[in-house]
């Protein structure tokens, strides 16, 4: 990756370099949450956790997630409560207002964005950077985000790229988005979509372990007329944790 010009990528290289992840990197990943879905049968909405090596491994009973995108499911965010972890789930779509959805799950009426402001639908988006402060006193004894998980259908690339010139991600131990591309884009449009990715590991010093296209969500992209998925799930760990 530190030679890849993403940049002059063909499709079909593009899609192998959506899909690639460095294996050995980690020894343990566990999926949390999901719903099983059939054809195909499997599981959907699970995202990657790295267990090993234990300095980027969520520390039970003393490890924080945001969980942005729930949309109803909330099988993540259960799951890393009986993990030992407080979450705080945003979604500014879901008809609920501020609560506490379990114990040790706190449900915010808010989504992350790129800047902070409320869009013409009525939705309040905050920045990284702003969600940060708000929970600050959530932040006491532990002063890290140790699961940042995004589900935010394809403001995603807008966001990351708010946080890494922010500098939020040197907060986030571990991260992981579900990535969506545009059925109608061109290759220039799917380039800068892998720079994001290159940024977030070169700039952002995040080690992917983990990539998972979505085989529910399959089509042709006319950009480059290939059949492949639009989704994927992308995991990556903070190498400056070790």
């Amino acid at each position: 990756d530190v030679h890849l010009d993403v940049m002059k990528l063909s499709g079909p290289e593009l899609i192998e370099y959506f899909l690639w992840k460095n294996d050995t990197s980690c020894n343990l990943k566990h999926d949390f949450g999901g719903r099983m879905f059939t054809e195909p049968s499997g599981l959907d909405g699970q995202k990657s956790v790295c267990l090993h090596p234990v300095d980027i491994a969520p520390r039970a009973n003393n490890c924080i997630v945001y969980s942005f995108g729930i949309n109803g499911d909330w099988s993540f965010d259960e799951t890393f409560e009986n993990y030992g972890c407080k979450v705080y789930a945003f979604d500014p779509s879901m008809k609920e207002n501020d609560h506490n959805h379990s114990a040790g799950v706190y449900f915010y009426k808010l989504g992350i964005g790129r800047r902070d402001e409320t869009t013409d639908n009525g939705w309040k988006l905050r920045t990284l950077s702003s969600i940060y402060k708000m929970l600050e006193d959530k932040h006491r004894v532990n002063p890290y985000i140790d699961y940042l998980k995004m589900d935010i259908e394809l403001d995603e690339w807008g966001v990351l790229l708010d946080i890494l010139n922010s500098g939020m991600l040197s907060k986030v131990r571990q991260l992981a988005v579900e990535f969506h591309l545009l059925e109608n884009e061109g290759l220039s449009v799917y380039r800068k979509f892998a720079k994001v990715l290159q940024l977030i590991e070169r700039k952002g010093n995040m080690v992917r372990f983990d990539s998972k296209y979505n085989p529910w969500f399959m089509g042709e992209l006319k950009g480059f007329l290939m059949s492949c998925s639009f989704g994927y799930e992308i995991a990556w760990y903070n190498r400056d944790f070790l």
